[in-house]
């Protein structure tokens, strides 16, 4: 596409980066890395994102041609008055209000959750600023755990996740979301760790040792929700694995490193293609799964 006159004159009015190098508005780079353009206003404010793929094979359907159709996507693009960057101050200025919060959670569903990240960040830098910390901490937890279910596969990302639910989860054990939190917990942090029923036991004991005597009760309660949440997640799980088209099907090696079975895990992990975005995850499966194995024999 590039360069024709089209886009070497847009390119005076719009700077072009093209490096997949950079982060655009502070947004996380497994979104922006060729797949999407980001706008930025004059102030260099984030307005919003497009999906490159999408709008350009929509356009062409349409008979328009591959440099008129991204002018196009551009044009419209600028149009977009409300920044990200607004909205996040409208946030904090309202010291965490319920319907700030709802307008910065429309923008970033608009922008494909692009920015959640970002703003997730900011909320908990200054949730002690706001009106109500805890709730404020919980839009944070809501917004990342949005975005790890959307996003490309990432290790930090789902590990990230999971230390903020346990850290939250660890304070509040009575709050009145607990059961939602756990059920984002367990199906989407652990996603793709390995033995999730051992995990699940060994963070249900912590929560217990460490609680304090205000929240023994409350604890005691979390974790046995905790744990009736993990037993029916693998269920699903023996049933997903009943349901493979493939015994090696590319979502077999997840399925049976969520229920540690190691040999089956480094079976079908033989048959995996690893592509760069898996290798760590592949990897720590086969480290786990073979120190289960050892440690059986033993």
């Amino acid at each position: 596409m590039l360069p024709s006159p089209e886009l070497m004159q847009l390119h005076e009015t719009v700077p072009i980066c093209l490096s997949g190098q950079e982060l655009p508005g502070n947004c996380d780079i497994r979104y922006g890395q060729f797949h999407y353009f980001f706008m930025f206003n004059a102030s260099g404010e984030l307005t919003t994102v497009v999906n490159i793929s999408r709008g350009l094979a929509d356009r062409t359907k349409e008979g328009v041609s591959l440099p008129d159709a991204f002018l196009q996507m551009v044009d419209e693009s600028m149009q977009v008055g409300v920044s990200l960057d607004s909205l996040e101050r409208a946030y904090l200025e309202s010291k965490g209000s319920p319907s700030s919060f709802q307008k910065l959670r429309h923008k970033l569903n608009e922008m494909e959750r692009i920015g959640s990240m970002r703003v997730a960040a900011l909320l908990r830098r200054h949730a002690d600023d706001m009106q109500e910390p805890t709730r404020t901490r919980l839009h944070a937890l809501a917004l990342e755990t949005a975005a790890v279910k959307q996003q490309v596969i990432d290790k930090r990302a789902f590990e990230h996740l999971a230390q903020q639910l346990e850290g939250f989860l660890a304070t509040h054990p009575d709050h009145p979301e607990v059961k939602r939190l756990l059920t984002d917990y367990v199906l989407v942090a652990l996603k793709y760790s390995f033995d999730v029923r051992q995990h699940c036991q060994q963070l249900g004991n912590r929560w217990k040792s460490q609680a304090s005597a205000e929240n023994s009760e409350a604890t005691v309660e979390m974790v046995h929700q905790l744990l009736e949440v993990c037993q029916d997640h693998l269920a699903s799980v023996d049933q997903a694995i009943k349901n493979l088209k493939s015994p090696n099907g590319w979502e077999a090696p997840r399925l049976y490193a969520q229920k540690g079975d190691g040999p089956n895990t480094l079976r079908t992990l033989e048959k995996a293609i690893a592509v760069p975005v898996m290798k760590p995850i592949y990897q720590q499966w086969r480290e786990q799964a073979e120190a289960g194995i050892e440690k059986d024999r033993n």
